[in-house]
């Protein structure tokens, strides 16, 4: 578990999906932003997930240590890719850069998904999915606010 994200949120490698599961969400899609995407699929179809605190993972290179350019760039893109929208991925690329306490990466995440967007890049998730992932970020949103 990291300070950056929420407590449910498991890294890629330290991830183990029942059989059916990983078949309904169609396998782990080939672009940055796949340990995310497969969490929020597995939401959409109404799986439960689970973390094991009692797991002790030492990750030597934690979220954003060496991040290049290109990498939060890419960041950026895989927002996209995920159906955030404009408004999340600003809020989300704000609330990293205040954590690793880098401001410039704002910048890099929105120019990220914008080129994305320009591109018309292709998405991980379809139409109603992306929906419910939006629908579902607002909420965890306001939950925190409230």
């Amino acid at each position: 578990l990291e300070n950056l994200t929420d407590k449910d949120h498991i890294r890629g490698a330290f991830k183990a999906y029942r059989k059916s599961t990983y078949e309904e969400i169609g396998g782990l899609r080939p672009h940055m932003g796949w340990d995310t995407v497969d969490e929020l699929l597995c939401r959409y179809y109404k799986w439960e997930i689970k973390t094991d605190e009692s797991l002790k993972i030492k990750h030597l290179k934690p979220t954003g240590a060496v991040y290049s350019k290109s990498a939060l760039y890419k960041q950026g893109s895989a927002y996209y890719a995920l159906g955030y929208g404009l408004w999340i991925t600003i809020i989300a690329a704000t609330k990293l850069s205040f954590k690793k306490k880098k401001l410039s990466y704002i910048a890099y995440y929105i120019n990220g998904y914008i080129q994305a967007w320009k591109d018309n890049q292709p998405k991980m998730i379809n139409a109603d999915q992306e929906k419910f992932i939006r629908n579902y970020r607002w909420m965890k949103m306001k939950q925190k606010l409230f």
